[in-house]
């Protein structure tokens, strides 16, 4: 079961303080799209990150300071699972309410769809939100768990905080395991 939280929900709090928890799961995975690490807590994945410039134990560190991340294979196995059937891994996502309804439609949306800012906003119901809806997808802390890389600008391709050639790649990727009965024709 996915959690939807905000960053002052008393959960968040208690995962973050280095005096209440010893430590979280950090699982790597080689992904088609390069390696990446995910940290777990053993139940949810907390977060999904491409490694772009080796970064990305630091990054994770500071997201999580204090907090011990320990090598775990229960952890790298979520990470796996991501790309086998992201929905089917539990995921818990941090962030403001604007955010957390941006992720989990995105979340919820059809396998391999792409769709711009704007008709993210609508379908929210939040028509004039384009621009804030790509800060929440800039935002995003489950890279595939949670599809940012299915949103894109009217007509192009536009950024990606892991790059516009990984972007390209996971949409080729997911159509190509797009079940070919399920595509508009």
């Amino acid at each position: 079961m996915d959690l939807w939280l905000s960053p002052h929900d008393a959960r968040v709090r208690s995962l973050r303080n280095p005096r209440e928890r010893e430590g979280l799961l950090l699982g790597w995975h080689e992904s088609p799209f390069g390696r990446c690490a995910g940290v777990s807590d053993g139940t949810h994945l907390l977060a999904l990150r491409f490694e772009t410039d080796g970064s990305v134990l630091e990054e994770l560190g500071a997201e999580w300071p204090g907090i011990t991340l320990t090598d775990s294979t229960k952890a790298s196995s979520m990470v796996a699972a991501v790309f086998d059937h992201p929905l089917q891994v539990p995921i818990l996502a941090t962030g403001t309410p604007f955010q957390l309804t941006v992720w989990e439609y995105l979340r919820r949306s059809s396998n391999a769809s792409t769709m711009t800012y704007g008709e993210v906003a609508r379908s929210i119901g939040r028509p004039t939100a384009a621009r804030a809806v790509g800060q929440a997808v800039g935002a995003n802390h489950l890279a595939v768990a949670i599809p940012c890389h299915r949103v894109i600008s009217k007509g192009k391709l536009t950024g990606y905080r892991w790059g516009l050639d990984r972007k390209k790649a996971l949409l080729a990727w997911e159509l190509s395991r797009r079940d070919p009965l399920q595509l508009p024709f």
